[in-house]
């Protein structure tokens, strides 16, 4: 009887396991090693219901019949049959199990990542520029800075004409803003950053595009699941130079920004002051059931963001001012009651709603007085990992690449329409648009895209980079993660 009941939960297992399997193909094919390792060692906290609900409706009836299945088929071999058709099930019900995991395993290219970080690189280390405090000379009045970061938006979803990949644009606002201010592109058109390594999630996206590393991240590697662990204590942040220089910085997203170790990242890069969804709840700005998407949505969020902003502009100090959008969050994005249904999909729908609400956020931005002394960075955090989505709408005539522009900068690039360029190069060239000099306009990874310095994806191209950047580096386990072996 012991055989069976091993059976049956060992092909349970199985069954489980392979309906995520099933779950993760299709909704999040494409995510990388790292990412999956990091929020194996980050807290999950605030993670979005829905994307759990989306799995049980999916596959839950299958999960369920599979659990039922594999019940039976143990009872009926071990007590109808014989207890040698038992050893038989008990056997099938391993093989089973390995082909799951096996399965999960290789969608990841696991064993292709964990071989190449067994390799060392020197790379990093030839080409990374620590930051010190006499490399960046700031102006005598110093500009404000807002800095938004928009969910999973590309510049894919603007028209062919434009640039894009869509036969109508999606996101006409956005790309309007791209042409209005810096849009550094490959060609004449409008363009964006180039998904890197380390990035390709908003925690990395968020971290590379403020302190010019990526986040790689080893199973032997540091763990992030408690506010006493130091998140890349190595490395000098926006926010560490911008708090050094006395500025007030604030940063607001819609869910609970514990998850993903962002929280971590924030305070003790800049010690930012966090206005999240916890937050929100605390001070009644939302009922304390109150729940939609990942916390509270776009709407609020951009009504709240003014209201902040608003305070932080009457104070004495300049201010950066940090925000996340979350409606375009796959799976399917969340469509508040103001999206027109001009489409059928209803992503497109919610990035189209998306990009009016910027659009009416930065127009409220420019009639305020502040403006004037103020910068605007406009990035998507990452591609979009609504895989379904871009099987039916993806072509493949244009590279993905990562939304930017950048709004009232007290300079002009030296071109503007030939770089290529990573995340991890928003960092310097955000410095340069708020009037910093910056020394070899190096900072990191990154490069100061107004300048005319080559960036890395220029010099060594997409494939070197991504190759150097999959290996391990001593030089960032100890100069970027303070690991002392």
């Amino acid at each position: 009887m012991l055989k069976a009941v091993l059976s049956a939960v060992i092909l349970i297992i199985a069954v489980i396991l392979y309906t995520v399997y099933l779950f993760l193909k299709k909704n999040f094919n494409g995510l990388s090693w790292e990412e999956i390792v990091f929020h194996l060692k980050v807290p999950m906290k605030g993670t979005s219901n829905e994307m759990i609900l989306d799995y049980f409706r999916t596959y839950g009836i299958r999960m369920g019949l599979g659990v039922c299945l594999s019940v039976l088929i143990s009872v009926v071999c071990y007590i109808k049959i014989s207890p040698s058709a038992g050893t038989a099930l008990l056997v099938a019900a391993v093989v089973l199990l390995l082909v799951a995991i096996g399965s999960i395993l290789q969608s990841f290219d696991t064993f292709g990542c964990l071989i190449a970080q067994r390799k060392e690189s020197g790379f990093m280390e030839e080409e990374a520029v620590q930051l010190t405090p006499e490399m960046l000379h700031f102006p005598e009045k110093k500009r404000n800075l807002i800095y938004l970061f928009l969910e999973s938006m590309e510049s894919t979803f603007s028209s062919k004409e434009e640039g894009g990949a869509m036969e109508q644009n999606r996101i006409p606002e956005l790309t309007a803003l791209a042409k209005e201010g810096v849009n550094f592109s490959g060609d004449e058109k409008i363009g964006g950053a180039t998904p890197s390594r380390g990035a390709s999630w908003t925690t990395g996206a968020m971290v590379s595009q403020t302190c010019a590393y990526p986040v790689m991240i080893s199973l032997g590697g540091k763990n992030y699941q408690n506010e006493k662990n130091t998140f890349m204590p190595g490395a000098v942040s926006m926010g560490d130079v911008l708090k050094k220089e006395g500025y007030a910085q604030e940063i607001m997203v819609g869910s609970d920004l514990t998850f993903g170790g962002r929280k971590m990242y924030f305070e003790q890069h800049g010690d930012y002051f966090v206005y999240d969804y916890p937050y929100a709840k605390e001070q009644g700005k939302i009922p304390k059931d109150y729940y939609e998407w990942w916390g509270f949505e776009d709407k609020k969020l951009f009504a709240f963001a003014k209201e902040e902003i608003t305070k932080l502009a009457k104070g004495d100090k300049p201010f950066n001012f940090t925000m996340l959008t979350v409606d375009t969050h796959h799976i399917g994005g969340y469509a508040c009651e103001d999206c027109r249904h001009d489409f059928k999909n209803n992503y497109d729908n919610v990035l189209s709603c998306s990009s009016k609400r910027v659009k009416e956020f930065v127009d409220w931005i420019k009639a305020q007085d502040f403006y004037k002394d103020t910068t605007i960075v406009i990035s998507g955090d990452h591609c979009t990992m609504d895989n379904n989505y871009i099987r039916a709408q993806y072509d493949g005539s244009v590279p993905r690449r990562v939304y930017s522009c950048i709004l009232n900068p007290v300079l002009k690039p030296v071109r503007e329409k030939d770089r290529k360029y990573y995340p991890m190069d928003l960092y310097p060239t955000t410095l340069a648009a708020m009037g910093v000099q910056i020394e070899g306009d190096r900072i990191g990874l990154g490069t100061n895209l107004f300048s005319d310095k080559e960036t890395i994806l220029e010099k060594y191209g997409d494939t070197k980079v991504q190759q150097e950047l999959s290996k391990g580096s001593s030089f960032y386990r100890k100069k970027i993660l303070g690991e002392k072996k």
